[in-house]
């Protein structure tokens, strides 16, 4: 049994490395294409990509359907309905396709958006719509914890649109280019996760049972309401400062907000490893489920607490570098979003164990809550306070849905020991924010010392057991 137990944990250790390798390329590369952008379109310009990119964003919600999530929590469930899962659930998706097309041309041509902004809305939407095609393919490989062709994938992706885009906005062209490059990312992207699945998996030849389609559908619209509504509470700051305060402002505070949203899709790595795991031990053995929640909570709570803190400390040297002296008024926004960094990845992780434990109402019932207090707060906060209004409540946002989501999981986890998990790691990072305003050094050198006094601390403080050495000396073994 202890055996079987290392195996699961160094394959969860294993699979979280890959895509957590990915994440980080892909993430890094992303952040890099957007800085060029920004730099080289300006928070105007860069406002109007941020904007079509969050408005497109709900589009892959609508076309996905909660498709993904429930395909994925299945197959780990029932490994051999592969086919037929997969054939029912395209043709649900197929319709939702034509559906939402139908829709956006009526919302396009009714928006009062100028003809540059609504051709980039455009791009940006079939991008989109194809991304959630290849999500679907994702999803069975993440089921089966293929998670290197996942990763693969993803950096094949990311590194398209870099270096193509990059060179674009370098030879002159503008944000109607740097889309259709994006676009064309995602078409690459479709294909060959479409033909990675052919080669692993065969062709597929069921037919369709419009009874199982019929199930599939009623079944994941409750996971789109879920997605829906944390999007919504997530995103709609963005929106509503692009319509209360314009395309400049949107693009200042979309710097420091991709600087946040990078760190925390990287840490989503270990929720991708996680989900299909979560899914059987919930079924099968719940102490190994909680044993699970609550390594994954340990985990975070040892990498988002640094970040935070770097990020807090170092806002404006980390702007000025990254983005440039236009966008200077984004570091106290960074700031802000930073501070509750921690809240933000953990309600990311317990909306995915809810869902991966069959409690999407829960979820649902707890993103409206917090979209309803999202877009009431903004309205109010935005025309007054501006982004940096924004950015306070969607701190807030974030430390009241953690409140209700931990008052949620406490039944299906049991008492999740927080302070013993939080203070050496707190404390740790206390002593690297102290050095990192005592010591002037560069700014990158300074992280990477800062760094290395965070983990120096760790060691002191004994914050890894025994089973963690073993766990990283299997995946070296391994590799």
């Amino acid at each position: 049994m202890a055996l079987e137990k290392n195996k699961t944990a160094t394959r969860l250790v294993k699979n979280s490395a890959w895509l957590f390798f990915a994440e980080v390329f892909s993430k890094l590369v992303a952040l890099g294409i957007q800085i060029i952008a920004a730099r080289y379109l300006g928070s105007k310009g860069y406002g109007i990509f941020s904007f079509s990119f969050v408005a497109a964003a709900i589009i892959l919600d609508f076309v996905d359907y909660g498709l993904r999530t429930y395909l994925t929590r299945e197959l780990s469930r029932r490994p051999d309905d592969t086919q037929n899962l997969l054939v029912n659930i395209f043709v649900v998706k197929w319709c939702l396709t034509l559906i939402t097309v139908l829709v956006l041309f009526a919302v396009y041509s009714w928006l009062p958006l100028d003809r540059e902004t609504l051709y980039v809305m455009a791009l940006m939407a079939t991008a989109m719509i194809l991304n959630g095609y290849s999500e679907i393919y994702l999803g069975v490989f993440r089921a089966f914890e293929r998670m290197k062709l996942v990763a693969s994938l993803m950096i094949i992706q990311r590194a398209v649109f870099f270096v193509i885009g990059f060179l674009v906005l370098v030879l002159g062209g503008g944000i109607i280019e740097f889309s259709a490059i994006f676009l064309l990312a995602s078409i690459l992207n479709f294909l060959l996760a479409r033909s990675f699945l052919k080669n692993q998996r065969g062709r597929f030849s069921e037919n369709i049972d419009w009874s199982l389609a019929k199930k599939i559908f009623n079944e994941s619209k409750y996971l789109c309401l879920a997605i829906l509504f944390v999007w919504l509470y997530f995103r709609v700051d963005s929106v509503l400062i692009f319509l209360f305060l314009g395309k400049e402002e949107t693009g200042l505070y979309a710097a420091a907000f991709k600087l946040i949203e990078s760190l925390a899709l990287i840490l989503a790595s270990i929720r991708g490893a996680l989900f299909p795991a979560l899914s059987r031990a919930f079924f099968g053995d719940p102490k190994e489920l909680y044993q699970i929640w609550e390594k994954a909570v340990r985990f975070l709570f040892l990498i988002t607490i640094p970040i935070s803190v770097i990020a807090v400390t170092l806002a404006p040297q980390l702007i000025a570098i990254i983005f440039g002296p236009d966008f200077m008024a984004s570091a106290l926004v960074l700031q802000i979003l930073a501070a509750p960094f921690l809240f933000l990845v953990l309600n990311e992780f317990v909306t995915y164990l809810l869902l991966a434990v069959n409690k999407t109402k829960s979820v649902i019932k707890i993103a409206i809550v917090g979209a309803i207090f999202s877009i009431i707060a903004n309205i109010l906060i935005i025309p007054r306070m501006g982004i940096t209004g924004a950015a306070v409540v969607a701190g807030l946002t974030e430390f009241l849905l953690l409140f209700l989501f931990f008052g949620s999981i406490r039944s299906t986890c049991g008492h999740t020991p927080v302070f013993s998990l939080i203070w050496k790691p707190a404390l740790s990072a206390t002593g690297m924010a102290y050095f990192l305003t005592e010591v002037s050094w560069p700014l990158f050198p300074l992280i990477f010392a800062g760094a290395g006094v965070y983990l120096v601390l760790l060691l002191l403080l004994r914050a890894f057991n025994e089973h963690d050495f073993q766990v990283m000396r299997d995946i070296f073994n391994r590799a």
